[in-house]
């Protein structure tokens, strides 16, 4: 098959070269530019986790006697992320220590992986009673 002239001169061009060259580019640097935008939702869900549970726990010395389910509702409202993708379970020995575990569950957009799990517990020796 022969090609036309202006088809040859085209595939010849400096516009074609760039427009070859930006379509093998364009996706990698997506996937890059995407990439990084994952990996700050993954951080801001590890730093909210863990300002919630440094919270929780501060808040199970300040009121050793309370319950876990107090504990656990007081550090669930100090999460600062979207969605449902923190869970927060608590348990404490009234007056001797307080335990806080947390885990955040991150599912990527557009990488067929399993979820990101990351899970950190916090424990707090309470005060004793006055």
């Amino acid at each position: 098959m022969q090609l036309s002239k202006s088809r040859r001169d085209f595939i010849k061009s400096e516009k074609a070269a760039s427009a070859i060259e930006f379509a093998i580019i364009l996706p990698v640097f997506l996937l890059f530019i995407f990439g990084i935008i994952q990996l700050g939702y993954v951080m801001w869900g590890y730093a909210s986790l863990e300002y919630a549970l440094t919270a929780g726990a501060r808040f199970a010395y300040v009121y050793p006697t309370s319950s876990a389910t107090t504990i656990k509702n007081y550090t669930l409202s100090k999460v600062d992320y979207l969605g449902s993708a923190i869970s927060i379970e608590a348990s404490i020995t009234p007056n001797v220590e307080a335990d806080i575990t947390g885990t955040f569950s991150f599912t990527p957009f557009y990488i067929l992986i399993d979820p990101i799990e990351i899970t950190t517990t916090v424990h707090q020796v309470l005060p004793p009673p006055a």
